[in-house]
């Protein structure tokens, strides 16, 4: 027998990483087609990463090699039929960006850069880093409101 399947507590072989060429501005649709055929086919993949910072590449999580070969046949904008390893420190930082976090302090006035008050000038009233979202007065009402906004969707502006 061997050592894998001796140890009870961990069933599951060791999750490996592919990059798949495709198509560029196909990534989303082949992931898609990737993830419907192996919950059909029963196939052990793990995870499906597209990440915006890599154009016609789909890197896809696997437990077992060959599946591969069954998941990928027949896909169309699929380019190459060879996958590319991929290290796993690499596979995660493309799935989890980083995110440039604006340091902020209370009555700084800040411009909103997204959402339904995007373009809008507001001051800031608190921070709250550990909930990622910042408390805002809108400069640009007719009546004190005050709304919360994650801080990713503010920018620092600079005062004259």
């Amino acid at each position: 027998m061997s050592e894998e399947s001796t140890n009870g507590d961990d069933k599951r072989p060791e999750s490996r990483y592919y990059a798949l060429s495709v198509t560029g501005g196909a990534e989303r649709r082949v992931a898609l087609v990737l993830a419907e055929r192996a919950r059909n086919l029963g196939l052990d993949v793990r995870s499906i990463i597209v990440s915006p910072q890599l154009k016609g590449v789909v890197i896809v999580e696997i437990g077992d090699p060959k599946d591969l070969f069954d998941l990928t046949r027949g896909v169309r904008n699929v380019k190459r039929r060879r996958p590319i390893p991929v290290e796993e420190e690499e596979a995660i930082r493309l799935a989890r960006p980083v995110v440039e976090i604006p340091e902020l302090q209370r009555g700084q006035t800040v411009e909103i850069t997204a959402g339904p008050f995007r373009g809008m000038k507001g001051r800031v009233i608190e921070v709250h880093e550990t909930r990622g979202e910042v408390d805002l007065t809108l400069l640009e009402s007719d009546f004190r409101m005050v709304v919360t906004i994650p801080l990713d969707q503010v920018k620092p502006i600079e005062e004259k």
